[in-house]
């Protein structure tokens, strides 16, 4: 079976018995561009992500690659915007068709949004259990 892994390099921070964190670089797709130094909507953020360790050694400072399984960065997109999106699009297409008021409309997304993201929020340890992050460390090359 062939997996494909999503990776972003990163710096290990802190390190707590098997836990590893590691802060890593979020760009944009503008951060490429030419124009992003005089232009106000590129963006860069900086994450941390906490990993076991699975018995490899880490220092504070290694350069390290975060990876995760694609299928499962799928399955955490799903979760995250793509149930949440077609919900709200049909509470919206109900309350069209239902003669409901816009504000009416406006006030169900909001709770269901509240509601979806809050249950999510009371799931997160079977989602621990479900998206598994790995750690290697990234080769030096010296020239």
């Amino acid at each position: 079976m062939n997996n494909s892994f999503i990776s972003h390099s990163g710096i290990v921070q802190k390190i707590n018995e098997d836990i590893v964190e590691v802060m890593i670089v979020s760009e944009s797709a503008c951060s490429a561009c030419k124009s992003k130094k005089v232009c106000s909507i590129s963006e860069m953020k900086e994450k941390i992500i906490s990993v076991k360790s699975d018995h490899q050694i880490f220092k504070i400072g290694d350069k390290v690659n975060v990876m995760m399984e694609e299928k499962i960065g799928t399955y955490a997109i799903l979760f995250a915007y793509v149930i949440p999106f077609v919900i709200m699009i049909s509470i919206l297409i109900f309350g069209y068709y239902d003669k409901m008021s816009e504000p009416m409309m406006g006030i169900s997304v909001i709770a269901f949004l509240v509601l979806y993201y809050l249950i999510i929020y009371l799931l997160r340890a079977q989602f621990d259990k479900k998206i598994i992050f790995k750690l290697e460390k990234q080769n030096i090359e010296i020239d």
